[in-house]
């Protein structure tokens, strides 16, 4: 090397440093962008112990306000997160707890995988809770959960907890006491905005996510077969229908989309890849789908992770339906969502490679 190339590298060094001593960095030096969201699945059946366990070592309260157990995506390096903006956590109440009330500027849902009799409360609202139900819980707005049940109850949590505290906007708030007083009816907002089509007159609602807490599963499933005897639905999401705002349109939750799927056996989607982490529960059903040539076998209660753009499609080996949540309400208003096709192959990948679940060794 000539020595004019020696001292040129020499003097781009001491200029870095002194750059770096500015707390700067040369744009110029910057990596391209890499995406770290992994395609993962967690088995229910190796969590269900988990969570059983824990209601024997930590009991809910104030000094654990939620027994809950984090999904942790082993691509985003230790930010316990399933995708870079979305966790996913299996929550479990047994009967006779009650999991304080509180608010918090993030905004969570909740699928309902296992048991009855609890609730969950919102703003002086009760919603008692069956296997399927979708929950809401939106941003600032007080809520509580207890079990008048017998059983365990197991829910999935959905928050956009990683979102917002990139925004540096994460704030909560423990209510005074355990309960927030009930100060309506139980399911008072599905009598007043469950039909969808029709809107009280004197009922005003000024937020930005849904009046509603609870969407029950009996009524998604019923829409679902009927839609399924009509259409073929998108040949990558098979039969999907929204969670929506029954005021606006809009989705139910302000940063949240929520979704739930239909595939009817042997159904074999087409792949497809979009902007946006996505997180897939399964309700009930058999299958696989393959995620950038990987293949993942889900059952009942299991839960994965399709990372922005990611290819990815579906098997339904059983009648499958799937709960969906992703971050596509705030991608698509700034432009940032876009999605593709798979040209070849007739639209499908080749499996190179089967995911194994289970604990590291």
């Amino acid at each position: 090397m000539a020595s004019a190339d020696v001292s040129r590298i020499e003097e781009l060094d001491l200029f870095y440093e002194e750059v770096k001593r500015h707390n700067s960095s040369p744009l110029w030096l910057q990596e391209r962008q890499t995406f770290k969201t992994m395609p993962f699945l967690w088995r229910y059946d190796d969590f269900r112990p988990l969570l059983m366990r824990a209601t024997e070592l930590v009991p809910v309260g104030r000094s654990a306000e939620r027994r809950v157990l984090v999904f942790a995506n082993p691509g985003l390096e230790g930010r316990n997160s399933a995708t870079s903006t979305l966790l996913a956590n299996l929550q479990i109440i047994m009967p006779g707890e009650v999991a304080p009330s509180h608010r918090h500027t993030a905004s969570a849902l909740r699928l309902i995988i296992e048991g009855s009799g609890a609730y969950t409360a919102v703003e002086g609202e009760k919603s008692y809770m069956d296997p399927g139900d979708f929950v809401t819980t939106p941003n600032w707005t007080w809520h509580d959960h207890g079990h008048e049940g017998e059983g365990p109850m197991v829910w999935l949590d959905g928050l956009d907890v990683p979102m917002v505290m990139n925004f540096e906007a994460q704030f909560q708030e423990q209510y005074p006491e355990d309960k927030q007083p009930i100060t309506k009816a139980d399911d008072a907002s599905m009598r007043l905005f469950g039909a969808g089509t029709l809107r009280p007159t004197w009922v005003h609602h000024d937020g930005v996510h849904s009046p509603l807490i609870n969407y029950k599963f009996a009524h998604v499933y019923e829409v679902l077969t009927t839609l399924a005897k009509e259409s073929d639905g998108s040949p990558y999401d098979a039969i999907t229908v929204e969670y929506t705002n029954p005021l606006t349109g809009g989705p139910a939750l302000a940063t949240i989309g929520c979704f739930a799927s239909l595939m009817q056996p042997g159904r074999h989607t087409k792949a497809h890849r979009h902007t946006g982490g996505t997180v897939y529960h399964v309700i009930e059903g058999k299958g696989y789908s393959v995620i950038n040539g990987k293949r993942f076998d889900w059952g009942r209660k299991d839960t994965f992770v399709v990372p922005s753009w990611a290819w990815h499609e579906h098997v339904a080996e059983a009648e499958s339906v799937l709960f969906v949540y992703n971050d596509w309400p705030v991608l698509q208003p700034l432009g940032l969502f876009r999605e593709e096709a798979y040209a070849e192959r007739d639209g499908h990948q080749a499996v190179t490679d089967t995911f194994v679940a289970g604990p590291v060794s």
